[in-house]
């Protein structure tokens, strides 16, 4: 039996490089959960309940984004650190609180979500052609991050209302399309 690093790695990724990527996407992830989980507690001030119900939904989604390329790394053989504040110091820089004290908070939070976009085209275009399990997450994550965004800008009014639906919140609709991880990896035909 071959392990799926193997198989990356004959498909001509460079799986260290993949490794880091996805662990630092996992990082941006994880960090995106707990700033918005502060967001829906934090008053505000400018926003009324729809935006707290968007927030909430964008992080039941990142959560779930966090699951999924944790999942893969380890798929990979990689291997994330015991002690978070070590995960985290390698992670993005962000900005100090960037949004809470904005002149726009609301305007904020749709550049932060567009700079999320970034790392995932990044990683579909290390991975296309090559490696498809880790092209097709990191596409799921994108177009949801691309969601998210168009649900910030609707609620700042940039754009018609229809794509936020309140109820599904987590369901991450992309991410839940891909099949589960393969018991054993096969080699490629």
């Amino acid at each position: 039996m071959i392990s799926a690093r193997e198989v990356v790695k004959r498909a001509g990724v460079d799986v260290n490089l993949l490794i880091d990527r996805l662990t630092s996407a996992a990082t941006a992830e994880l960090s995106a959960v707990y700033r918005y989980t502060i967001l829906t507690v934090h008053p505000l001030g400018f926003a009324d309940e729809g935006l707290r119900q968007i927030l909430k939904e964008i992080r039941d989604e990142d959560r779930r984004h966090f699951d999924a390329l944790v999942g893969r790394i380890y798929e990979l053989d990689g291997r994330l650190p015991d002690d978070i504040r070590q995960f985290l110091e390698g992670g993005p820089a962000r900005p100090e609180d960037s949004s809470a004290d904005a002149e726009d908070p609301a305007t904020a939070l749709v550049e932060e979500v567009r700079r999320a976009v970034h790392p995932y085209s990044g990683l579909c275009n290390l991975t296309e052609g090559r490696d498809q399990r880790t092209y097709l997450l990191a596409r799921a994550i994108r177009n949801e991050k691309i969601e998210h965004m168009a649900w910030l800008e609707e609620f700042l009014g940039t754009k018609p209302p229809g794509r936020f639906h309140r109820g599904f919140r987590g369901r991450s609709p992309f991410l839940a399309r891909l099949p589960a991880a393969p018991e054993e990896t096969e080699p490629p035909a």
